[in-house]
């Protein structure tokens, strides 16, 4: 193993998800405040995301949103933009309050560094890289640990599409038997086991959609335990 994946929602970055996309709703329709149509907003961003999870073309997921977006609304995606853009760089920070940081995690990701490891953010790409960058900073982390970041303008393929890994297998330039993905949600993150990479499951915060927990799932356990995992492994360097 000579890389390891990280999800960054509910994995380096514990939230109370609730919490967050109401925090989410009021200040994305705070920062349309001068649009008639604000209260559209939020309801369209969240068909606009199904959208774009859900397909499989080779287009960027940042012009698959904004298609989707603009054809459901009543101007053009270029008036919304700077709107969004200007959000993200500042208000976003208000959806903090819903998250904490992970002292085993932050941790664990300076082990996997010094011994290393080829560290990469598999974030689901719905979010602008300013977001990105925003919530990797509330983990207490620093974006210069990772080597790559999955994001939401230049990925084309969102969890749990095979593709999505594929994508980021190709960009780090790893075989799926050279990596482990960590995360916290079952059915998106578990998947990438069907390409041969190994998995961790991390139970704080665990996502599963289904009543049993997944084949897929080669070892699991709480923030802590994952430290204890990283401090088992041996040095790559």
């Amino acid at each position: 193993m000579k890389a390891i994946l990280f999800d960054l929602d509910g994995t380096l970055l514990p939230m109370d998800t609730e919490k967050f996309m109401k925090l989410y709703a009021k200040g994305i329709t705070y920062a349309f405040r001068d649009f008639e149509e604000k209260d559209m907003i939020f309801k369209q961003i969240m068909s606009s995301v199904g959208v774009t999870v859900m397909d499989k073309l080779h287009k960027k997921n940042y012009d698959v949103f904004f298609e989707h977006f603009e054809a459901n609304m009543p101007k053009a995606k270029n008036e919304y933009i700077p709107i969004f853009d200007e959000f993200y760089k500042g208000a976003f920070e208000m959806v903090k309050e819903a998250t904490y940081v992970s002292e085993a995690m932050v941790e664990a990701v300076q082990i996997l560094k010094s011994k290393g490891y080829m560290l990469v953010i598999a974030t689901n790409p719905i979010f602008p890289m300013e977001a990105n960058k925003a919530r990797i900073r509330w983990a207490g982390l620093d974006i210069r640990d990772f080597d790559h970041v999955t994001s939401f303008e230049s990925n084309h393929y969102c969890k749990p599409n095979l593709d999505f890994y594929h994508e980021v297998l190709n960009h780090v330039g790893f075989k799926p038997e050279e990596v482990m993905m960590v995360g916290n949600d079952v059915q998106e993150d578990m998947c990438i086991k069907a390409l041969g990479s190994q998995t961790y499951l991390i139970t704080d915060h665990m996502i599963n959609r289904q009543s049993d927990k997944s084949s897929n799932v080669d070892y699991e356990g709480s923030y802590k335990s994952f430290l204890e995992y990283a401090k088992s492994l041996d040095s790559v360097i």
